[in-house]
């Protein structure tokens, strides 16, 4: 029986690069794609440790590209086998501290979280169709709520939530299942540009673990970790404008 095949974006570092290795030691044929080639080039020595780098694939592949991403899409499926699973986790990431609304930083931001996560969608759906696949978006809990700072950011993983809910009813027609991750606070790249203390704060090896498990053993349509601060945030989501921005002026006088 043949190995099974994930393809993960923004995989030369942090939840991406963890969750890679995890899915090696699991056996799994991993594909790995970011638009950086040294972080690739890095990322593929760091894994070709104790591992079975004959598992391992690295392309380049900038998802903001829709040439790139239908050539990375094609070569997988025609080089490599058919895509079990997509982990869509490529994203942009850039805390507003001073709260200033940065009109290229939010379309930065669209381009990749948003646009990019289409792009790959819209190839995926058709490689995809009618065989039972995955493709998961690692979005944000961030994205359940507006919080201050965080427009940009906030807005595209409220829209990524809002489109897998969506293509979650949609794809199930044509037999593909949409699965959405949220993780809470992981020491990765970006988490550290934070400048605030960041409260159950886990290793991106801990994050690879739960999507693993989430993805593998486990038929939710949400996987999110860790379990006490995804659900106090999710607690936020249903009160009351003038309870929540309250809460918000407690917290920090926003």
């Amino acid at each position: 029986m043949s190995s099974k095949i994930i393809w993960i974006t923004g995989g030369s570092s942090g939840i991406g690069f963890a969750t890679a290795k995890y899915y090696l030691k699991n056996n799994w044929v991993v594909v790995i794609s970011s638009s950086n080639n040294n972080k690739l080039d890095i990322a593929k020595k760091k894994l070709s440790n104790n591992l079975n780098i004959k598992n391992l694939y690295v392309i380049k592949c900038d998802i903001t590209n829709k040439n790139e991403v239908k050539k990375t899409i094609s070569f997988i499926e025609n080089q490599v086998g058919q895509i079990n699973t997509a982990l869509l986790n490529a994203a942009a990431y850039s805390p507003n501290k001073n709260q200033e609304f940065d009109i290229n930083n939010y379309e930065l931001l669209i381009d990749v979280n948003l646009k990019g996560t289409l792009y790959c969608i819209d190839n995926l759906k058709d490689v995809m169709k009618n065989r039972g696949n995955t493709i998961a978006i690692v979005s944000s809990p961030i994205g359940y709520r507006g919080w201050p700072t965080s427009g940009a950011y906030g807005m595209t993983k409220a829209a990524q939530l809002n489109l897998s809910e969506s293509l979650f009813f949609d794809f199930k027609k044509i037999k593909i299942s949409i699965r959405i991750i949220n993780p809470g606070f992981i020491d990765t790249e970006s988490t550290r540009l934070n400048s605030f203390k960041m409260p159950f704060l886990k290793s991106a090896d801990f994050a690879a673990e739960k999507i693993y498990k989430g993805l593998v053993s486990k038929k939710r349509f949400e996987i999110y970790f860790p379990f006490t601060i995804v659900f106090f945030i999710k607690i936020l989501r249903i009160l009351p404008y003038k309870m929540y921005f309250y809460l918000w002026k407690k917290i920090g006088n926003f």
